[in-house]
């Protein structure tokens, strides 16, 4: 479980590891994208969840919903799905 400043970690459901394999989107990738996104804003549907996006080296836009959960030692993003966008695969 990795740092992004702002939260004390990442965790990952296991629909978001699965689209991760299968779109070839490493761990640090991900916690890239939470800690220093391109764009951010709020998930419409559902809501209480953060859109992070992140333009990569690869030419693509990597985006990352997540939502942010409290624990008894600091915020931890739980990482819900990730999606690559455009470009191509590194």
């Amino acid at each position: 479980m990795g740092s992004t400043g702002r939260h004390i970690g990442v965790t990952y459901s296991r629909h978001a590891r699965q689209q991760m394999v299968s779109r070839l989107v490493a761990d640090a990738q991900d916690e890239r994208t939470i800690a220093n996104p391109t764009r951010q804003y709020p998930s419409a549907d559902p809501p209480g969840r953060v859109v992070a996006e992140r333009l990569t080296a690869a030419g693509n836009t990597l985006r990352v919903v997540y939502a942010e959960v409290a624990t008894a030692t600091g915020m931890v993003a739980h990482v819900v799905t990730v999606i690559r966008i455009g470009g191509r695969r590194r």
